[in-house]
């Protein structure tokens, strides 16, 4: 496997369903990530909320079957947070960025990916740009124009 990549939950989102926004560049994105053999980090935290966006969607057992196939699959490390890590994450960046409503699980993120050295995140919150990380796909510096002006 190449480089690593985290996967946020914005990110993962809209690679998995199409009535996000970006859903086709997230999807893109994703499946050039996996053909280059991308290595795959994420935390608990995001597949705790990737679970229940599924299960309000699709219900229980597609839950069962996203958590299944995340925990099969050698491309995906999942990260357990621990009491340590997220004080660590709080002090270096919640504290710090008070003027960003970050979650928990964004900042958790951040120090996963600063300790695991990875630059980039799949992801559209713009809050791992604040902290520092790329953004994959890149953000749009324009707002796509309307068809028919």
């Amino acid at each position: 496997m190449s480089r690593a990549v985290f996967v946020d939950t914005s990110g993962w989102l809209a690679a998995a369903s199409s009535r996000v926004n970006r859903h086709h560049d997230v999807a893109a994105a994703y499946d050039d990530l996996v053909a280059r053999r991308t290595r795959f980090v994420t935390t608990n935290l995001v597949v705790a909320e990737m679970h229940i966006l599924i299960v309000r969607e699709q219900g229980s057992a597609a839950g069962c079957r996203l958590l299944d196939a995340i925990h099969a699959d050698p491309m995906y490390t999942v990260i357990t947070s621990t009491r340590d890590l997220e004080s660590t994450a709080t002090d270096r960046w919640l504290r710090p960025y008070r003027d960003h409503r970050s979650s928990v699980t964004d900042a958790v993120s951040f120090e996963v990916m600063r300790n695991e050295r990875i630059e980039e995140a799949l992801a559209l919150d713009h809050h791992f740009e604040v902290a520092g990380y790329r953004l994959l796909p890149a953000p749009r510096l324009h707002p796509p124009r309307k068809r028919g002006r």
